[in-house]
């Protein structure tokens, strides 16, 4: 765990990078499927709109419940890069470390130092929404986004930026069917026990399935293995349940890391890979590059792993605390991203990080300087 809190001077000027501007996409709350590998590009480019920067001195918080994997990594980068921008933004960086009490205090401890704005991803949902409403009360533009604290936007925070995790659910689910022609044995390995994003994928998991009475969901309708996010625990896990279950045809994961870890309980396990879905890793690519030609069944399809949102996350913050309009959207429906069956290949780089994620426009050397927290 990590507790020590990081100041960030701003650089002068701002960084250029996709020539793509981040325009204004429109108001409501959701963006037309047809839209959405623009809007991700869009969203994820570093354009050199600052207008939500504003001229006067402001601290922006940044916070992550966990902070302490790859995922969290890339989404601290895709927010610190934003707010980079900002010349005039002071950064106060914190990390819960997994730890719940700890991600209130730090909320409380921000709060105190006086910060302007919050982007802040809470990881255990409703549990830490009282936080969120106090620092809205004490005049801090609060942006929560990655996880959902189930509280009203305009009343207890800004907005609540995110992704419909359920519908990522209902697109792995469907795939799956039609991967499986309609009949399989299926295995779903998720993050923290209760979190919100684990449990709304699998709630429309469980739907598709109820609807496709040849599938069946072998780790049950309201829980699931619990990896933390950690790809080793998940691997673990899927050694477990390879050893309970002669046949799974089929692996749902909500962390492409922790699918990478699956897929190494199965070559260990000497079973042979069948169709997995979840969100995109370069192993991930690299993997189905490399283990496809031997393993026949072995098909692959995945969703955005949407860091990029924190971006949009800190633009909505820090337009908030300088009372200007910020007219993206708040929420986002993701399309599949890639899929062996549809006939986009899962991208492959072995000579960077096997926790890359293409969508989010980061570079290695982004994440090295960005997205860790010492």
């Amino acid at each position: 765990m990590v507790n020590q809190s990081l100041r960030i001077t701003p650089r002068l000027g701002v960084l250029v990078g996709a020539t793509l501007a981040v325009s204004a996409l429109g108001a409501g709350t959701a963006v037309a499927q047809d839209d959405q590998q623009a809007a991700i590009i869009a969203a994820a480019g570093q354009s050199e709109d600052t207008s939500f920067c504003g001229t006067e001195p402001l601290k922006l918080g940044i916070h992550d419940g966990y902070g302490v994997n790859p995922w969290s990594q890339a989404s601290m980068a895709a927010a610190r890069l934003e707010a980079n921008k900002c010349a005039n933004v002071e950064q106060v960086v914190l990390i819960g470390g997994g730890d719940l009490q700890k991600s209130i205090g730090d909320v409380d401890t921000m709060v105190t130092e006086g910060v302007n704005a919050l982007v802040i991803i809470p990881d255990w949902g409703e549990a830490q929404l009282a936080s969120l409403q106090d620092a809205t009360a004490a005049g801090v533009s609060v942006v929560p986004w990655g996880a959902d604290p189930n509280g009203v936007d305009g009343t207890d925070f800004v907005s609540y930026v995110d992704w419909s995790s359920p519908e990522a659910g209902t697109l792995w689910a469907e795939w799956m069917v039609k991967a499986l022609g309609g009949t399989g044995k299926v295995v779903f390995i998720g993050g923290p026990a209760g979190n919100p994003v684990t449990a709304g994928q699998l709630a429309s998991i469980v739907e598709v399935f109820a609807a496709n009475p040849g599938m069946e969901l072998l780790t049950g309708s309201t829980e699931w293995p619990v990896t933390n996010w950690d790809p080793a625990a998940a691997q673990q896990q899927m050694a477990a349940l390879l050893a309970q279950f002669p046949q799974i045809d089929g692996v749902i994961s909500d962390y492409g890391s922790d699918l990478a870890g699956a897929i190494r309980a199965f070559q260990a396990a000497g079973r042979e890979l069948v169709p997995m879905a979840s969100l995109e890793a370069n192993s991930l690519g690299c993997a189905y590059k490399d283990l496809k030609a031997t393993n026949p069944k072995f098909e692959l399809t995945t969703i955005s792993s949407r860091n990029w949102l924190g971006r949009i996350a800190v633009r909505k913050a820090l337009a908030a605390a300088n009372g200007l309009e910020n007219t993206e959207p708040s929420r986002f429906s993701l399309p599949i991203y890639e899929d062996s069956l549809g006939g986009t290949a899962p991208q492959c780089d072995p000579a960077i990080s096997p926790d890359h994620y293409f969508s989010n426009q980061l570079s290695p050397e982004d994440i090295a300087q960005w997205g860790v927290v010492q």
